[in-house]
């Protein structure tokens, strides 16, 4: 065995780096600079996270693996009480979150997705309407849209339950550009600037 210099070089940005040793998965999120992983990894990809930062080696195969946006957009939703969102499913994954009141789920649900600390799904753009002509009778007008990016080919799936768990509602993402559309709000999530590191061991 022995160490092998990765370097995260571009002007400004955020980038997540995974690759594999033996069974165990790695991964590092950083900013610009350079580190050392065992050259026996294997797998070794990276996804751009903010900015324009890219990873290279000299002595492993790094691949890119981009992220990809998707849109979470409800409208004109009414008769739908004691329903919460609950959690986001991706794959076989279910990502839970505190429950937040649906529809009008505001910027809790931003707050509450990027506050998870996962690196692999953050809300970077909203975009809120609400109609107050016909207040308190009606909000038929108000809508609620979420651009979420997404590390890997997972589509993100929204779980909304009632209160005594008998109905569910499930809002799938929809692929849009990671340019936010007109209307649409940036939100910057907060990432540490220092690499950490986490390990999942396989079942054997």
């Amino acid at each position: 065995m022995a160490a092998c210099l990765i370097t995260v070089t571009g002007t400004e940005g955020l980038l997540r780096l995974d690759y594999k040793i033996g069974v165990d998965s790695f991964s590092i999120q950083t900013t610009i600079g350079s580190f050392y992983i065992d050259d026996t990894a294997t797998d070794v990809t990276y996804t751009r996270l903010t900015g324009d930062v890219t990873a290279s080696s000299g002595c492993l195969t790094i691949a890119e693996l981009p992220a990809v946006c998707y849109s979470l957009f409800w409208k004109g939703l009414t008769g739908i009480v004691n329903y919460n969102i609950e959690s986001i499913i991706l794959g076989s994954e279910v990502i839970s979150l505190p429950l937040i009141k649906f529809p009008e789920s505001d910027l809790l649900l931003p707050e509450a997705v990027n506050s998870i600390g996962d690196s692999r799904i953050q809300i970077v753009g909203y975009s809120l309407f609400y109609d107050w002509s016909a207040y308190p009778t009606s909000f038929i007008n108000n809508s609620f849209g979420y651009i979420i990016k997404v590390v890997g080919s997972e589509i993100p799936v929204l779980k909304i339950r009632n209160s005594d768990a008998s109905g569910y509602i499930y809002i799938y993402g929809e692929s849009t550009s990671c340019t936010l559309p007109g209307g649409y709000t940036p939100i910057d999530p907060c990432y540490p600037s220092f690499p950490t590191t986490t390990t999942t061991t396989a079942p054997l």
